[in-house]
């Protein structure tokens, strides 16, 4: 009967019949509060979520476009400036380690000297420290939302509770109260276990009363705590955070202002060794130079070609052909 009594009091109360006289306004005050405060704690969460993502895409595609690099490079001059990264690492999406724990399937080096091993180097360097950023970053911001959001929700499920016992003895006690008002102002008396009843439920409701007013207390004291003064709970993230970019961005100054300094250095130097590279390419000669031309600036290096250019070009070019008895090569004029 009482379990029915109270179900009857929350309905009367989510309904309007029976509005609570009971509610803290203070405690209202500090829930609107917190759904703002949660909301952005949330979003925090979802921020640095997005912000470890973004950082493993990027810094995998970095490492996509070194493996093209390496691909283009072989058998090729440029291969020990821009490729020349282990086989394994080729072969694999993320550089080599794969669910892992180890990081040496693809060997270290301390000193990387082509563009696609110092993205792998980078790209292996970012892992680890992707690794440290869940751990020390996303995780406490995880757990600093769960345990809020688990205490307060679970203390507001308790306060109400508290106050619908409050409710149901103060409406209890006033129902009484009116009862006997109108028996005695028919000139009736109370008989004595009608008092003893009113007086068992005066007291209830002042325990009830004390009960709730005490938990509302500490609970709004708690409430102001965690949010006015929740800078204390987000300067370690802070502190963290700070150290991660600060680590990071050092890691990736080593890599691309030393260690790529050299490979530029290499790269231009190769302009002495091979006189027709041009540092800002030859895309157009491609495009709108003759075939004979082509090839009299770049003579093939195969052994077996028909025809080599000595002079000229066009109409004018001479070639050098291979006699088909093989005692040595003729010339010819191309008509």
């Amino acid at each position: 009967m009482m379990k029915k009594n109270r179900i009857v009091t929350r309905v009367k109360d989510k309904t309007g019949i029976a509005k609570s006289k009971n509610r803290s306004e203070d405690l209202n005050d500090l829930r609107s509060k917190y759904t703002q405060f949660a909301k952005n704690q949330k979003f925090l969460i979802t921020t640095l979520t997005n912000n470890h993502a973004s950082m493993a895409a990027y810094s995998k595609s970095r490492l996509e476009v070194a493996k093209a690099i390496n691909s283009l490079t072989v058998d090729t001059p440029l291969f020990k400036c821009a490729g020349d990264i282990p086989a394994n690492a080729v072969g694999t999406t993320d550089g080599g380690g794969g669910n892992s724990t180890s990081t040496d399937i693809v060997p270290h080096q301390s000193h990387p000297s082509s563009y696609a091993a110092i993205h792998l180097q980078l790209h292996k360097k970012n892992k680890m420290y992707l690794e440290k950023y869940t751990e020390h970053i996303l995780n406490y911001a995880t757990e600093w939302e769960r345990i809020l959001s688990t205490r307060i929700t679970g203390h507001l499920k308790q306060s109400e509770k508290l106050r619908v016992d409050l409710d149901h003895y103060a409406r209890k006690v006033e129902d009484m109260n009116k009862t006997m008002n109108k028996t005695m102002s028919k000139g009736k008396s109370i008989n004595d276990a009608g008092v003893d009843k009113l007086k068992r439920n005066e007291q209830k409701l002042s325990q009830a009363r004390q009960e709730y007013d005490r938990f509302v207390n500490d609970l709004c004291g708690f409430m102001e705590e965690v949010m006015e003064r929740g800078w204390k709970d987000l300067h370690p993230l802070l502190v963290k955070m700070a150290q991660f970019d600060a680590t990071l961005s050092n890691e990736e100054a080593v890599l691309l202002k030393g260690s790529m300094a050299g490979v530029t250095e290499n790269l231009k130097g190769m302009g002495t060794k091979y006189p027709n590279l041009k540092a800002q390419g030859r895309l157009k000669e491609l495009e709108t130079w003759s075939l004979e031309s082509l090839n009299k600036v770049n003579p093939s290096s195969r052994s077996d070609s028909p025809l080599m250019i000595t002079h000229g070009g066009g109409e004018n070019a001479s070639y050098v052909t291979q006699s088909s008895g093989g005692g040595g090569p003729t010339l010819g004029i191309h008509a």
